[in-house]
């Protein structure tokens, strides 16, 4: 009989491998160029010319949005005031009444006086411009009104 094999390690067969050399070539370093520096120099300002060149043109191209946009929005805000007046009502003036003095068979309109104490006012050599404050007394007894022109000066006209 034979005998077993109790050995659990098997060996492989190793199959021989070439190895290339590989060729390397010396390269023959440089040295360092005297004005290195310079050229470095040069690229970045060359570089920082093209970065300022792109940002003036970017800065350009908002600025004309801007001005856009403010004129729009400028015409959008007349239109909207300009609305917001016609959709207002027009103020109203305070109704004047017209006043009118009657006394025996006579009547006289209070406006019509008014125009008589300025007109005498002007005939007295001042501009009717000057008046600020005009008090008018009427007495009908005396068929008469009396008037006092910015507290300073005073007089008399015929009422009928």
């Amino acid at each position: 009989m034979r005998k077993k094999n109790n050995s659990k390690t098997v060996k492989q067969a190793v199959k021989p491998v070439e190895v290339k050399k590989e060729e390397t070539v010396a390269q023959p370093v440089s040295e360092p160029k005297a004005d290195a520096k310079a050229d470095v120099k040069a690229e970045v300002e060359k570089a920082v010319e093209k970065t300022t060149e792109k940002v003036a043109e970017k800065a350009a191209e908002v600025k004309a949005d801007v001005k856009d946009t403010v004129k729009k929005t400028t015409a959008k805000a007349a239109k909207a005031a300009k609305t917001a007046k016609e959709a207002k009502p027009a103020k109203k003036e305070p109704v004047k009444p017209e006043i009118i003095v009657q006394y025996q068979n006579s009547e006289v309109d209070t406006a019509a006086v008014e125009e008589r104490v300025k007109a005498q006012f002007v005939a007295e050599g001042h501009k009717a411009g000057f008046i600020r404050k005009l008090n008018i007394y009427i007495k009908p007894e005396e068929y008469s009104a009396y008037y006092v022109i910015n507290d300073k000066f005073s007089g008399r006209v015929d009422l009928f």
